[in-house]
């Protein structure tokens, strides 16, 4: 794995959050097609980037969503 395809797969996972739902690992995983790695260094990209929350869900899983921004 390498700079370049972590921000592909960014970009894969960027645009599965893009639908306002919010996303476990294992949906993420098995939509993208991409592996658990992979997705978790996908996740850490945007993290980064602050394109993406995360919070605990009711069943104590993590939950990702797309942060989005308003420019005016």
């Amino acid at each position: 794995m390498n700079k370049k395809s972590i921000g592909t797969n960014a970009g894969i996972i960027w645009n599965l959050l893009n639908n306002n739902q919010r996303w476990n690992i294992k949906q993420l995983c098995k939509n993208s097609g991409l592996s658990e790695k992979e997705v978790y260094s996908a996740i850490g990209w945007l993290a980064r980037e602050n394109k993406i929350e995360i919070e605990k869900s009711s069943d104590g899983d993590e939950d990702f969503y797309l942060v989005i921004e308003y420019y005016f």
